[in-house]
């Protein structure tokens, strides 16, 4: 591949938002000087062997982000306006969104709304720019006890910090006043405009509401403040204007498929300067592609917040998932020089942020309850990704899209929703979830279905009618090992009310809670309530004795005692248990 041309007093491609601050914290180190909207720091370590280092970092951001100041906060990492001198960041990796987000996500409820960006000065020194959203989930409150490598106690629980000026200091009675009259006043518009809606849907002489968005989409709106896109978005959806709809998506588009392309990326031969290419190619992930990917998604979810026609969330899907499959052929990722560089990108990384984007669309389908959006998610069948050339067979999206991906220190051992929160979805969504309660609630209704599919698509309970079938009709392979190990149940069981009503009533399970409705349709369609009820206990015993023996073996924990204690599927499983003892009775040796 022939080296990129950049000239070095040329930024990379920014969003004019981010070449301002840029421009503003060079004239200020340059003058020497302080405003609140900036915080410098020489150098910020967030190593676990740093601890007194990571807990004023997140002192600071909490301050930040709790801050009374209309517009976009920034904490600048590798410059010191009193010693008008930029200092080298050595430890970028550290400072990586994800990084970031999960130290944040471990002390603070809510996380605070930020982006990261690696930018150089006008003379080619680098920095790192935090940028905090203008609106944050204030108040944002210490949850854990932070003590320093000497044992003080840095953070406590409950503290709320604020910065006013340049001082960082506790919250006032007045500042909590101060924060949630904003929130109070928030409410008190979106009822009122709750009232105007119903008002105009009344008026029969109502006139249909005009656009005013006129403007033609441009990849500021993909890498700018979230708020923009959020309220252009949900304007194109008012007015049905579904072409520049697309218009914007094309955007991402060229961002996310053909930006790979621009940078040679999937070629596999290997280049002389590897260090260079392996930083274009972080840089390009970090600064273009990862922005466009969180406001793909943030688009998929403006989609189900406005129950807007599912059709376009198809739209959305369809390019998450061209992006997925771009992110297999990333062959120098995983060969060669990349392999070598510290800083090089894992091979994984792309396509895992974009199958946590699809699921964070999935989960609030759940926690909106407009399932129906599931449809355009559900049946998406791919081809494991993997970082070689061989094939690992297809699999539903939602299942585990990966066939050589083992996470080894204990990640994975809270639940992966749990990883997923604090890895992507706080930093980049969290807001329409929250709290990670909420979103950990959703995500487990959502593994108590994707279970089901995969209960039935294997044919776990082992009917000899379905066997027959799924050898017939079914290439896909159904196993999964659902995230419902790290707490009880109970959090399933709005989803398992509802397939209980819908089994109950003799309907059919609604293609929309399917991964392939062939599948529910066989073992179900031809059976009385009685006999559905009956195989659905079935399922039910075997996911709380599958949680039991999984904990016990991985982790050496006993199961949980909460087990189905609402009445109707207390019943049902119960009945089921008895009918079992009974058949093992019958059939034991006299």
């Amino acid at each position: 591949m022939a080296e990129r041309e950049r000239d070095k007093n040329e930024p990379q491609r920014l969003s004019q938002r981010i070449e301002q601050h840029r421009q503003e914290v060079q004239f200020l180190v340059k003058q020497g000087g302080e405003q609140p909207q900036y915080e410098f720091k020489r150098a910020v370590a967030l190593g676990r062997e740093n601890l007194d280092d990571r807990l004023d970092f997140i002192k600071l951001a909490q301050a930040v982000a709790n801050a009374d100041i209309p517009a976009e906060h920034c904490i600048v990492i590798g410059a010191d306006p009193k010693e008008k001198k930029f200092y080298p960041v050595r430890n970028e990796q550290d400072l990586d969104a994800a990084n970031v987000s999960k130290i944040l996500s471990a002390y603070l409820e809510p996380v605070p709304l930020f982006q990261v960006f690696n930018v150089t000065t006008d003379e080619n020194e680098p920095f790192v720019l935090i940028v905090l959203d203008a609106n944050q989930p204030r108040p944002i409150v210490v949850t854990k006890q932070g003590h320093t490598e000497k044992g003080k106690t840095r953070l406590e629980v409950g503290d709320i910090w604020v910065k006013k000026n340049t001082d960082t200091v506790r919250a006032t009675k007045a500042d909590l006043d101060s924060i949630y009259s904003v929130r109070i006043e928030a409410e008190a518009e979106d009822r009122a405009r709750k009232r105007l809606k119903h008002l105009v849907e009344v008026a029969s002489a109502a006139q249909p509401l005009q656009t005013s968005a006129t403007a033609i989409p441009t990849f500021e709106l993909l890498v700018g403040p979230r708020s923009a896109l959020q309220r252009f978005s949900a304007e194109l959806i008012a007015t049905s204007d579904l072409r520049r709809f697309r218009m914007l998506l094309e955007l991402g588009r060229e961002t996310l498929i053909e930006g790979w392309d621009k940078l040679d990326a999937s070629a596999s031969e290997l280049f002389q300067n590897s260090k260079q290419l392996a930083t274009e190619l972080d840089d390009f992930y970090r600064d273009e592609q990862l922005p466009a990917l969180e406001s793909i998604v943030e688009m998929g979810l403006v989609l189900v917040k406005q129950d807007a026609d599912r059709k376009w969330l198809r739209d959305v899907v369809d390019l998450l998932l061209e992006a997925l499959d771009a992110s297999r052929s990333l062959a120098r990722l995983t060969r060669g020089f990349a392999n070598t560089e510290r800083s090089s990108l894992p091979w994984w990384r792309p396509p895992f942020d974009v199958y946590i984007g699809i699921r964070t669309i999935a989960s609030y389908a759940v926690r909106r309850n407009r399932l129906q959006f599931l449809e355009s998610i559900l049946p998406r069948v791919v081809e494991r990704i993997s970082p070689d050339y061989r094939s690992h067979g297809r699999t539903p999206i939602l299942f585990w899209p990966f066939g050589e991906l083992h996470f080894s220190s204990g990640e994975f051992n809270g639940g992966r929703a749990l990883f997923y929160w604090k890895d992507r979805v706080a930093a980049a969504w969290g807001g329409y979830f929250g709290s990670s309660v909420k979103f950990l609630e959703s995500a487990s209704q959502l593994e108590f279905l994707l279970e089901l599919n995969s209960c039935l698509g294997t044919n776990t309970l082992g009917y000899q009618k379905l066997q027959h079938w799924l050898a017939l009709n079914v290439d896909a392979d159904f196993s999964y090992v659902p995230d419902l190990y790290s707490q009880d149940l109970q959090t399933t069981v709005p989803m398992a009310e509802r397939v209980y009503d819908i089994l109950a009533s003799g309907k059919s399970i609604p293609a929309y809670l399917t991964v392939d409705p062939r599948i529910t349709s066989c073992v179900f369609d031809d059976l009385d309530a009685f006999k559905r009820l009956e195989i659905y206990a079935g399922f039910l015993h075997h996911l709380k004795e599958w949680q039991s023996k999984f904990r016990w073996g991985a982790f050496m924990r006993s199961g949980f005692i909460w087990d189905w204690e609402t009445p109707r599927l207390k019943k049902i499983v119960g009945a089921f248990r008895e009918a079992q003892k009974r058949k093992a009775a019958a059939s034991a040796p006299s």
